[in-house]
C-alpha cells in the first residue's frame, strides 16, 4: 500500500525534480551550443580539406568515430597541431562536441582489458625474430627463418587466432616486431604495446608524447639478445626504452621544424640509429596563407646508447630564401622538400646507407627530389644522388584544379620513392632495386654510383599510383606491389594493373603478374584492388594486403592465388575494445613461424577507418 507522502515533503521533492530537469535542460542546451558552435568552426576552419579537396585528409565520416578526448589530442598535440594553431581551447571542445560520435567508454590510453595473467616476457633473453621494418638492414620484406612452416600447400588452412583492438582509434600503421614470444606494435595515440604473439594478451605497456606511424626497432646487446626498443612519433621525436625495466632511456627530438615528422622507421647498425626525417608541409600548403615552404629532408645519425646526435645530412644543401608573392601576396619559399619517407637501407660492406626521396615542395627545384641517395655511414657524407624524375615541384595545393595559389608553377606529377631501397646480392654482383610512385622499377649499381643497371615500367604511376611502401625479393625474384588507383596517371597509354608483379632481378623482365579485378562495391570510402602497403615474401609464398581490406597469398613462383582474407569486418578483441578492419595500407604483413600478422584501417586518402592487428595461424589437422 503507498503510503501518504506530507504535503511538505512533496513540495520540497517537487522542487527537487525540477531543479534536475532544470539542470538537465541547461546540460542539453549547453551541449546544443556547443555542437552548434563547433559546426560553425568546423565550416569555417576544415570542411574545405575534410571534404575531400586534400586526399589525405580523413572524412567527415571517419573522424567521427573518434572520441572527443582523441579529437582534442589531435588537435592540440597530434597531426592537426600546427593548423589548430589559431583556434582557441573552447574551439577545440567545441569541433570535438561536433564531430564526436564515438564512445566515450574507450579513451585513447587506457587499457579496456586483455592484460596477460603474468607480464614476464623472455624478450631480453632472446634474439630477435623479425627486428625492423624491412625484415633485415638491406628491407628485402624476405623471411625464411628456420622456424618458417607456412608453404604453398599449407597456407590455405590459416585462419584468424586473435584480434587486438587499438582503443578510440582509425588507424593502425604500425608493423610489428616480434622477440620470442613478444610482439612489438604501437598506436594512433602513441600507445606501445607488447603483446604475447600467441593470445594478444597486453605485457606491458608505455605511453608515447604522439602518435607512433612506424616499426618499432629492436636493438641487441653484446650476446645479440633484444636489450632496448627504439621507434620515432609523429612530432620528430626518437625514444629509446629499455626491455628489462620497460623505462625510457632517453627521448630526442631530431627536427625542429614545425612541420616535421617521422614516417619511415629507423634503422639500426653497430652503435647507431639512423633516423629518416619527412615532414607535412606538402598538407600545409594548401593555405593560401602558408609561406611555401621551407622545410628539407635529412637523415640523421643518433648514438644508440645516448640519443646524442652524431650527424645531420640535409637532403638539401640550401635553406629556403623568399622567391617572391603568390596571387594573393603570400611570400613564396624555396627551395625545400625532398622529405625521406622510407627506412634506410644499410650496405655493411661499403659502410654506405641508401634511401628514396619525395619531391620539392615548390621552386626552386634541385637535384635530390625524387632520387636514390647515398650517404657514408660514419659521417653522413653525400657519396652519390641518381634523380629519376627532375623538375618535380608539388605540394597540396595541386591536388585538383583550380589549383591553390601555393601551387608551383608547372608542377610536377609528385612522383616520391616512399617504398625503401632494397639491396641484394645476385650471384657475385650487388644491386640496388628502386620502386617509385611513377609505376617504374629501377635496378641500380651501388659500385659505379647508383647508374641504372635496368628499368621496367609496372604501372601506369600517379599521386596514388605505383610503388608506395614496400617491394619483397628472394635475390632472385623481385615482387612489385602496385596500385593504380588514382586520377592523373603518367602512363595513361598503359592498362590499369594493380595487384602483384614478379620481375626477374637481372633484367627487370617480368615472370608474372596477377592483376586484381575491382571487388568494391558502392561506398563512401575509397575503394579499390590496388596494392599500396608494403608486401612480404617467403620461399613459397607471398602475402599483400589491398585497399579494399582483402589480404591475400600468393604462389611465389606463379602468381596464383592461394588464400584470402576479407579483412573489412568487425571482431571480438582480446582486450576488449570495439574492433573493425578496413582499408590496407602502408605496412604490411609479418610471418613467423606458422604465424601471420596485419593490421587493418588507415583512414586517410578518404579511405575505409579500421583500429586492428590480426593474427593468424596455419590450422592443425
Amino acid at each position: 500500500m503507498l503510503k501518504k507522502i506530507p504535503k511538505r515533503a512533496a513540495m520540497i521533492a517537487g522542487i527537487i525534480v525540477y531543479g534536475l530537469c532544470f539542470l538537465q535542460s541547461c546540460a542539453e542546451n549547453k551541449e546544443e551550443i556547443a555542437k552548434r558552435a563547433g559546426a560553425e568552426v568546423y565550416q569555417a576552419n576544415c570542411a574545405a580539406c575534410h571534404s575531400g579537396a586534400i586526399s589525405e585528409a580523413p572524412k567527415l565520416a571517419s573522424l567521427k568515430l573518434l572520441s572527443r578526448e582523441a579529437i582534442v589530442a589531435t588537435l592540440r598535440t597530434g597531426v592537426m597541431r600546427n593548423q589548430a594553431d589559431r583556434l582557441s581551447q573552447e574551439q577545440h571542445e567545441q569541433l570535438a562536441a561536433y564531430i564526436s560520435q564515438g564512445s566515450e567508454t574507450e579513451t585513447t590510453k587506457v587499457v579496456v582489458a586483455g592484460k596477460c595473467a603474468d607480464e614476464n616476457t623472455d624478450a631480453t633473453a632472446a634474439v630477435p625474430i623479425i627486428a625492423n621494418w624491412g625484415m633485415g638492414l638491406q628491407n628485402k620484406r624476405y623471411y625464411d627463418g628456420d622456424d618458417l612452416q607456412i608453404t604453398a600447400e599449407n597456407v590455405p588452412k590459416l585462419k584468424l587466432g586473435w584480434a587486438f583492438a587499438f582503443p578510440n582509434a582509425t588507424r593502425a600503421r604500425s608493423q610489428p616486431t616480434i622477440v620470442g614470444n613478444t610482439l612489438y606494435t604501437a598506436s594512433q595515440h602513441g600507445t606501445i604495446y607488447a603483446l604475447d604473439r600467441k593470445t594478444g594478451c597486453i605485457r606491458w605497456t608505455f605511453q608515447a608524447d604522439a602518435e607512433v606511424r612506424s616499426a618499432l626497432v629492436v636493438g641487441t646487446d653484446e650476446n645479440g639478445a633484444a636489450s632496448r626498443l627504439y621507434f620515432s612519433d609523429f612530432a620528430a621525436r626518437v625514444y629509446s626504452l629499455d626491455l628489462k625495466t620497460k623505462k625510457l632511456l632517453w627521448k630526442r627530438k631530431v627536427e625542429d621544424h614545425p612541420m616535421a615528422t617521422i614516417t619511415g622507421s629507423l634503422n639500426i647498425f653497430e652503435d647507431r640509429l639512423y633516423v629518416p626525417v619527412s615532414s607535412l608541409e606538402i598538407i600545409s600548403a594548401y593555405d593560401e596563407n602558408y609561406e611555401c615552404c621551407t622545410f628539407r629532408g635529412s637523415m640523421v645519425a643518433l648514438n644508440a646508447d645516448t640519443g646524442e646526435q652524431i650527424w645531420k645530412t640535409h637532403t638539401i644543401a640550401e635553406t629556403a630564401e623568399p622567391k617572391g608573392k603568390t596571387r594573393v601576396g603570400t611570400t613564396r619559399m624555396g627551395p625545400s622538400g625532398a622529405p625521406i619517407w622510407t627506412s634506410p637501407t644499410i650496405d655493411s660492406k661499403r659502410r654506405v646507407l641508401y634511401f628514396g626521396t619525395g619531391e620539392n615542395y615548390s621552386r626552386p627545384v634541385s637535384k635530390t627530389s625524387d632520387a636514390i641517395m647515398a650517404m657514408d655511414l660514419d659521417d653522413g657524407k653525400i657519396l652519390w644522388t641518381q634523380q629519376m624524375y627532375a623538375d618535380d615541384a608539388w605540394n597540396g595545393a595541386c591536388v585538383y584544379p583550380p589549383y591553390g595559389p601555393n601551387c608551383p608553377e608547372y608542377h610536377g606529377p609528385d612522383a616520391d620513392f616512399g617504398a625503401p631501397v632494397v639491396l641484394i646480392t645476385a650471384g657475385e654482383k650487388d644491386i640496388l632495386l628502386a620502386g617509385q610512385k611513377s609505376g617504374e622499377v629501377y635496378a641500380l649499381d651501388p659500385d659505379n654510383n647508383g647508374a641504372i643497371i635496368w628499368e621496367e615500367l609496372v604501372g601506369r604511376g600517379a599521386i596514388m599510383g605505383g610503388v608506395h611502401w614496400g617491394m619483397a625479393s628472394d635475390g632472385k625474384t623481385l615482387y612489385v606491389p602496385i596500385n593504380d588507383q588514382n586520377d592523373y596517371p603518367l602512363h595513361k597509354e598503359q592498362p590499369i594493373q594493380p595487384g602483384v608483379h614478379a620481375l626477374n632481378v637481372a633484367d627487370g623482365k617480368r615472370i608474372w603478374s596477377t592483376v586484381e579485378e575491382d571487388r568494391c562495391e558502392e561506398s563512401e570510402w575509397e575503394c579499390g584492388p590496388g596494392v599500396s602497403a608494403a608486401i612480404t615474401a617467403t620461399p613459397e609464398v607471398l602475402f599483400a594486403g589491398a585497399l579494399d581490406g582483402v589480404l591475400k597469398a600468393y604462389d611465389t613462383k606463379t602468381g596464383k592465388e592461394l588464400w584470402s582474407y576479407d579483412t573489412d569486418r568487425d571482431y571480438d578483441a582480446v582486450n576488449g575494445a570495439r574492433a573493425y578492419g578496413g582499408t590496407i595500407d602502408s605496412d604490411g604483413p609479418v610471418v613467423v613461424g606458422k604465424q601471420m600478422f596485419i593490421t587493418s584501417g588507415y583512414a586517410k586518402f578518404g579511405e575505409q577507418p579500421g583500429n586492428v592487428l590480426l593474427a593468424f595461424e596455419v590450422a592443425t589437422d
